[in-house]
């Protein structure tokens, strides 16, 4: 029997691997859902039958009732969370002094070239533990699209992103948690990295295009400045630390680094992952006014 630790339980990602947990129900698999507030994951109707821990990364004192009997740990670092040699590193130093055997960390695309990415220290971290790691680097989430980024398609009929004409690669987050309940419940992942794509590289004129038709109203795309993209994320109130990603995510993009398409989903889950197109179709009430 494994018991399966999901830390960042009420996120995009560790929802969606939770959920297909729950619908699965593997019997070979205890899976536990790390959450800050038990109560308010529990509001969640699509996780709410799933078993919770109360675990904050900053309160070393939850680590032991989170990790008891734990064998594996999906590692999903919470965007707030700059300083992982404070937080991180001491927890990851603790699964492994109490027998965990495999950390599934979501990481980032282009993290293992890039050092001003925390998550970048957290993959040297992990090859350095002598844990049996697997690292995922998905590429941009769909699901920023139906949430960081609604307000301004729904309110503004923009796209206001950074990233000039560059192309990006959309995935969503329910195939990346297709691929990691693979690599938690089938053997021959230890050790390896997988890069994570969409099926398509599209610049935001595309996108736009995608948006337009679907919603029957014009969606056009802004350039914004970089400053102006920080200045205006934090007028949203949106955290400091996860701008400064998206920032280097859509300069990545600008600078033509994110065009490349990788099979990892379908040779994992053995099905094509899904496609923006579908996405914005099946979300479409969303950015409805």
């Amino acid at each position: 029997m494994e018991k399966i630790l999901i830390t960042g339980a009420t996120g995009n990602v560790g929802q969606a691997t939770l959920r297909l947990f729950l619908e699965r129900n593997y019997p070979d698999c205890e899976v536990v859902a790390a959450v800050r507030d038990i109560e308010r994951a529990k509001k969640i109707r699509e996780i709410a039958s799933a078993n919770f821990v109360k675990f904050e990364f900053d309160e070393p004192s939850t680590y032991r009732e989170a990790l008891a009997d734990v064998t594996k740990v999906v590692l999903i670092r919470p965007n707030q969370v700059a300083d992982v040699t404070r937080y991180i590193f001491p927890f990851l130093d603790y699964a492994r002094s109490v027998g965990a055997k495999q950390i599934v960390f979501v990481s980032i695309v282009g993290a293992e070239k890039n050092r001003i990415f925390a998550n970048h220290r957290i993959e040297n971290h992990l090859k350095k533990l002598e844990i049996p790691y697997t690292i995922l680097r998905p590429s941009l989430y769909m699901q920023n699209l139906s949430t960081l980024h609604r307000a301004d398609i729904k309110d503004h009929d923009r796209i206001y992103i950074p990233a000039g004409a560059g192309l990006v690669n959309y995935t969503d987050v329910r195939d990346v948690a297709d691929v990691i309940v693979e690599i938690l419940t089938q053997e021959g992942h230890q050790n390896k990295a997988y890069e994570i794509t969409g099926p398509e590289a599209m610049d935001f004129y595309k996108i736009t295009e995608l948006f337009s038709k679907e919603l029957g109203r014009e969606i056009r795309y802004a350039r914004p400045l970089t400053l102006q993209f920080v200045r205006q994320k934090l007028r949203d109130k949106k955290q400091l630390p996860f701008i400064v990603t998206l920032s280097l995510l859509y300069g990545a993009a600008r600078n033509g680094k994110m065009e490349h398409i990788s099979n990892v989903i379908q040779e994992i889950t053995g099905r094509a992952p899904r496609n923006l197109r579908d996405f914005i179709h099946e979300h479409r009430a969303v950015w409805t006014k």
